[in-house]
């Protein structure tokens, strides 16, 4: 191949160049440059207990929602990653239909998670027969006949799990063998990961964990690990900031890598999904496998803390949502900024605040005092985000 690596070949390749047809790629690995030795032992090193499912999953695994070519996920395979994790909603469900595509053929060496979303204004779906066809669908689309763990999606209180339509629903879909296992995602861990010790519904949970937003929650984690729940982490790149923060971009160590070495250090995380676009990503988030974190490392998340901490909205918390009197979503409106700017997911972002309802969006931000803004115990400008916010998502 030229006097290039192939990292630093696609690193400069727009994507949709290389989405080859997958008929030609399914049989292949892509090719490794046999000068780049480092690239050869880029491979999954470690293989954890998902709480008491009896499944192992790689320590470092795959998140689908940003997504545009099932060869990159088949790549991950390839290196050795075992778990990957998408949603219903995800690219409006083109991203259960790349993982479908990659995997068909070896399905039973993998496992996957899917997520569906119950919003409270959709009061028409919590319908069994509703509930059952959209996992029926999914199956479908990421062409299997069972999922290893469904999840409902995004959830911030577990009293929506007492839904006997739902309820019902899983029930009959774990009898009849289509799903193995149950859990949530969720954004407020400090009140649903409580109640997930006196739930049977949950066996494995995703929850946002990171160094700006996890060491508060991590007694609750324990708890939850011990009761034999797998913990599955997201978001680990607190905001993926980096990419905007000129005092990072030049950094000659990952980031990100070390964000997820940070993550993995904690015994009762069996895992963290990274979103991956791309090979490089693959190639980058793989690498960290197995490592320890190391001193260097903290030094990089310093920074990255210095640089972002008062631009974070952290996403787990809700200290200014009482101090609103218009009962915007405050944290729900700012997490779809973060997607639109930092995760370049422009499209879902405008899409996800075109659900909200009218009265959760700041439209009357701008002629308020800024009551959530004395709130905030991160000293964010939070009303001047929520109009930005309001003003990159609107459609």
């Amino acid at each position: 191949m030229s006097p290039f690596s192939r990292r630093s070949f696609l690193g400069v390749l727009p994507l949709g160049f290389l989405g080859w047809k997958w008929g030609h790629a399914h049989s292949l690995s892509i090719p490794q440059d046999k000068n780049n030795e480092q690239a050869k032992e880029i491979k999954i090193k470690k293989y954890n207990p998902l709480g008491n499912t009896g499944l192992k999953v790689s320590d470092v695994s795959f998140g689908a929602i940003s997504l545009f070519d099932s060869n990159v996920i088949r790549y991950a395979y390839d290196l050795g990653v075992n778990y990957f994790d998408t949603a219903e909603s995800y690219l409006r469900m083109q991203s259960e239909k790349f993982v479908g595509e990659a995997l068909g053929d070896v399905r039973s060496k993998v496992i996957i998670t899917t997520k569906h979303s119950f919003p409270p204004q959709f009061k028409d779906q919590f319908k069994k027969e509703r509930i059952i066809q959209r996992v029926e669908n999914s199956l479908s689309r990421l062409q299997t006949d069972y999922i290893d763990i469904a999840m409902i999606h995004n959830i911030s209180d577990l009293s929506l799990l007492e839904n006997q339509e739902l309820q019902a629903a899983y029930s009959q879909l774990k009898e009849q063998g289509k799903i193995r296992f149950t859990g949530f995602s969720t954004h407020n861990p400090k009140l649903t990961l409580k109640q997930a010790l006196t739930s049977d519904f949950p066996q494995v949970i995703l929850v946002i964990y990171n160094h700006l937003e996890g060491p508060e929650i991590e007694d609750l984690i324990a708890q939850v690990r011990k009761k034999g729940i797998g913990v599955v982490a997201m978001k680990v790149f607190a905001g993926g900031k980096q990419g905007n923060l000129k005092a990072l971009v030049n950094a000659r160590q990952s980031y990100p890598q070390a964000a997820i070495r940070w993550v993995l250090k904690n015994p009762n995380v069996d895992c963290c999904i990274v979103t991956m676009s791309s090979y490089s990503h693959v190639e980058e988030y793989v690498a960290v496998s197995g490592q320890a974190l190391r001193p260097e490392d903290l030094k990089i998340i310093s920074a990255y803390q210095k640089a972002a901490s008062r631009e974070y909205c952290r996403v787990s918390c809700s200290a200014c949502l009482s101090a609103c009197p218009s009962g915007v979503a405050i944290n729900d409106v700012l997490r779809m900024a973060m997607y639109f700017e930092d995760y370049r997911l422009e499209s879902e972002a405008i899409r996800y605040y075109a659900q909200l309802d009218d009265s959760q969006k700041p439209i009357s931000c701008a002629t308020c005092p800024g009551y959530c803004q004395q709130a905030c115990p991160y000293q964010l400008a939070v009303k001047d985000k929520l109009l930005k916010a309001h003003s990159l998502l609107q459609a």
